[in-house]
């Protein structure tokens, strides 16, 4: 198992980025999201476990190790990131062989290629032909052939096209499992977090505002706009209604439940409009 530990931390990462008495435990097998209002949160992470900054207050264990005393492990096999990842061959098959030579416990170069051909990626092909989505698809690719138990993704995931992020999404899921690991990630879009992460934990600027476990039969998280009156509010809230704003002739609030359910609610006659749109990471934070 892995184990990440944060007790009461604040962390000034050589970025400038920031961590202000945080507290959390993240233990794997899970893939943990993280919802904020900007980058500084995932990048203060990611650095704070590379040792890149200045604890001022609180502490960190990973793996019930002090992470000063881990330092010297972090580019061997405990933790890879994406930032590490860089493509140095002209075919995929060379730059997959560099990436995973002499890397303890990562994949064999014929089950990393079986990977990538799952997302139409050849040993043959030149890595200057393939699109700017392929060649994130293939950074992730060789990401998890690493087989390294803690593995930050940053937003990785966002820049691919839908299809390719189910894929990989699913291929996730399955490395999260099959090797006991942790995967931590970040996303503009709030599906993407609620489609593949077991917990988020939202911050906003340098602070930890809430965490959230989801289950397995959660939907995705909408925002319901309401015009006109007569909206049974306090209902709507035992329902999973997150109030975001409320005037004299429109209503806004995040719902989290089965959406089917809450119709009945809007079909008043005094109710002149309603607008359902997918949940905004502002949004998001706003309710949580």
């Amino acid at each position: 198992m892995s184990r990440i530990v944060l007790n009461d931390l604040t962390f000034e990462a050589k970025s400038g980025d920031q961590l202000e008495n945080v507290s959390m435990e993240l233990a794997s097998p899970q893939m943990i999201a993280i919802c904020s209002n900007d980058q500084g949160a995932t990048t203060a992470l990611e650095q704070l476990v590379i040792g890149n900054g200045k604890i001022l207050d609180g502490s960190i264990m990973i793996n019930d190790q002090n992470v000063k005393d881990l330092r010297h492990h972090h580019g061997t096999n405990i933790i890879a990131s994406l930032a590490m990842i860089e493509l140095r061959g002209h075919k995929v098959e060379k730059v997959i062989k560099r990436a995973l030579r002499r890397q303890a416990n990562a994949l064999s170069l014929k089950a990393t290629l079986q990977m990538a051909q799952s997302l139409d990626i050849h040993a043959d092909d030149r890595v200057a032909t393939l699109t700017a989505i392929q060649r994130q698809e293939l950074k992730l690719i060789i990401l998890l052939a690493l087989r390294r138990p803690i593995v930050m993704l940053e937003d990785g995931l966002d820049t691919l096209s839908g299809k390719a992020r189910l894929t990989m999404g699913r291929l996730l899921r399955d490395y999260v499992q099959k090797t006991n690991s942790l995967v931590l990630f970040t996303s503009n879009d709030v599906s993407t977090m609620m489609r593949f992460a077991d917990v988020i934990y939202y911050f906003s600027g340098s602070r930890l505002t809430s965490v959230r476990p989801l289950r397995a039969s959660d939907g995705v998280d909408c925002t319901v706009t309401v015009t006109g009156t007569g909206l049974p509010v306090e209902l709507a809230v035992r329902m999973g209604a997150h109030l975001l704003e409320e005037a004299p002739n429109e209503t806004r609030f995040l719902y989290t439940g089965n959406i089917q359910a809450l119709l009945p609610l809007l079909e008043k006659s005094t109710i002149t409009d309603v607008r359902i749109e997918d949940a905004s990471v502002e949004d998001e934070l706003m309710a949580y």
